[in-house]
């Protein structure tokens, strides 16, 4: 009897001790924030790390993450042959002067350009575009507020158009990085080639994609995503952290940079990056 009221103070102390732990990591990392990070471990097959794990449940809408799973859609349909065909400029001026000129895959990704992803959706068609987004069961696939804008939809739209959540993103994310989409498996890895980020100091090199938006109601509160593979040739991670501001911030930078800085702090702080 002794040795069970032992087994279940221990049982008691550890999971409050973890509880607790949890709770400390959360309001560290995202005070005034509603948000959530993921560390998950491809060789294993398991999650290292979890902070605020009710929040990595909820879905919220992909913003330019979804530039991932798109790439691989157009790659795939052969919408683009490979990483280098030019993507012509329409002439039309746009908000970013990065946006204001012909695109190629690579320059797509690193400066966002959302009219080469429009281009892409609107090629695809409703029917296709639908169909790629069951297949890799990406988030609730629902493309009802429009084909070339669902993604973009603001955090507090009453229509929330394309979410998905960070379980998801880690499962999308997973199974890009092991092949295992149902497409060609050149669009996989010419995905996976040009969302390289970076090499940190201790050799892992990032590859992976921010998203960023306001809110429609106030437009200095953000919300942000930071999506990767982070590995340096032994040890191989997927990492998601997404956020929405519960109040106006200090500062008017993107969500996504935050996103990207703030998953950067962590991982250091796990004796990563």
């Amino acid at each position: 009897m002794k040795i069970l009221t032992v087994i279940f103070f221990l049982f008691f102390s550890l999971n409050s001790f973890s509880k607790e732990k949890g709770s400390q990591e959360y309001s560290k990392y995202f005070p005034k924030m509603q948000g959530c990070f993921l560390l998950y471990n491809i060789n294993s097959q398991k999650f290292e790390k979890i902070i605020g794990e009710e929040n990595c449940k909820k879905r919220l809408t992909a913003f330019s993450t979804f530039k991932i799973p798109l790439a691989v859609m157009a790659l795939d349909a052969e919408l683009i042959k490979d990483e280098n065909q030019i993507i012509k400029w329409d002439g039309k001026k746009r908000a970013r002067v990065a946006w204001n000129q012909d695109q190629n895959a690579k320059t797509w990704l690193r400066d966002s350009v959302v009219w080469v992803s429009q281009e892409f959706t609107t090629k695809l068609g409703h029917e296709k575009f639908k169909k790629y987004l069951n297949d890799f069961k990406y988030g609730n696939a629902d493309i009802s507020s429009g084909i070339t804008t669902a993604w973009l939809n603001y955090p507090d739209d009453k229509i929330k158009g394309l979410t998905i959540s960070p379980y998801e993103q880690v499962d999308f994310m997973k199974r890009l990085w092991t092949n295992d989409l149902p497409v060609a498996k050149r669009a996989m890895q010419i995905t996976q080639e040009i969302s390289y980020l970076e090499t940190t100091p201790k050799g892992f090199k990032i590859y992976g994609k921010t998203g960023s938006q306001s809110y429609k109601s106030n437009q200095k509160r953000k919300a942000g995503w930071f999506i990767s593979r982070v590995s340096d040739g032994k040890k191989d991670y997927i990492t998601v952290l997404n956020f929405k501001d519960l109040s106006v911030p200090k500062g008017n930078e993107y969500g996504g940079p935050r996103a990207k800085a703030l998953t950067k702090v962590i991982l250091q702080n796990s004796g990563i990056w």
